[in-house]
């Protein structure tokens, strides 16, 4: 077997670990984790450790911890990274509105409303391999349904129905390698039409939203609640990029897990200039047209646009303000 860094993740931290250990045995290296110290300066470490065994070749197993700053550990990492998913819970862990972990301070995001589902989606995406523990006694529909959310949420990832860790270690070693973790996600492929999930189910379904105007922000957020309340289905995930007509002049990163929505604006030096609003929608048992035309109906109206920016700024505006460093031209 391939001997190779691999990084562990999941929500269910003691599942994880077992899991982490199996693998330390399979390839005959300690667990890194690192949990006893601070968050930050765990996560400091956990990146510095891993930047390390990267520049020298080294392999290290890393038990990453639920609450970790994922984002400078993946870009450490050379090697797998590993989502350990929990069959009987994954739905449920992808609609979960609990914070993931109390705030370190007011950008922390990882204290936010629904931050939990956001961080099950995540670990996903970035996954090289998701493995699928205590299967076993899920149904099968029930099995295909998840096993394709998982697909299409990470299309290039491998899935296994996990039996042993030295069997999806090996499964791993003997595939291609994948891409980099920022080309993973579902969402990238959808807004770059190549969205080939290998694990479907005719539930389960993944669409690219594009709408020439901008959202009226009133009618956006009546238009959340009620798709939230599953008029249209089961809306999973939906990632992307849009401009509110209230906020001429700057682009948000349009995000959503479960119930919980967060739209944080980008500089315009991001490469989207002309976008107005696209959008890749993952979810179950979708009704794509009504999907379809409620954010159509969240947008302005011939009138409205007609009326202009100065005009605009005046709209209701329920959402939630932008930071003060963000002026309206995207300083």
């Amino acid at each position: 077997m391939q001997r190779r860094t691999v990084l562990t993740t999941g929500l269910c931290a003691p599942a994880r670990r077992r899991y982490a250990g199996e693998i330390s045995v399979a390839l005959a290296q300690p667990v890194i984790t690192a949990s006893a110290l601070p968050r930050d300066e765990r996560d400091r470490l956990l990146e510095h450790t891993i930047t390390r065994a990267r520049d020298s070749g080294d392999t290290i197993v890393v038990d990453t911890p639920t609450d970790a700053d994922l984002p400078p550990l993946l870009d450490a990492v050379a090697g797998e990274v590993v989502c350990l998913v929990d069959a009987r819970r994954l739905l449920d862990d992808l609609r979960d509105r609990s914070a993931l972990a109390p705030p370190a301070h007011a950008q922390d995001d990882r204290g936010d409303v629904g931050a939990r589902a956001r961080h099950a989606a995540h670990l996903v995406e970035c996954a090289s391999l998701v493995v699928f523990i205590d299967w076993e006694g899920v149904e099968t529909s029930r099995l295909s349904v998840m096993m394709a959310v998982v697909s299409h949420l990470n299309p290039t990832a491998r899935i296994r129905l996990s039996r042993s860790a030295t069997e999806d270690l090996r499964a791993l070693a003997e595939s291609p390698p994948g891409p980099a973790w920022r080309e993973r996600a579902g969402w990238v492929h959808a807004l770059n039409d190549e969205h080939t999930p290998f694990m479907r189910d005719p539930r389960v379904v993944t669409v690219r939203y594009e709408q020439l105007r901008p959202f009226h922000p009133a009618r956006l957020a009546h238009q959340l609640d009620v798709i939230d309340a599953g008029t249209c289905g089961t809306l999973v995930r939906s990632v992307g990029f849009c401009r509110l007509a209230t906020r001429p002049g700057v682009l948000a990163r349009w995000e959503q897990a479960g119930s919980a929505m967060w739209l944080d604006p980008l500089e315009e030096d991001e490469g989207w200039r002309t976008t107005v609003q696209e959008i890749a929608f993952t979810g179950i048992d979708l009704d794509v047209a009504e999907l379809t035309r409620r954010f159509d109906d969240a947008a302005l109206t011939d009138a409205e646009l007609a009326a202009g920016p100065a005009a605009w700024e005046q709209l209701p505006d329920p959402l939630p303000p932008w930071p003060a460093t963000i002026d309206e031209s995207g300083n």
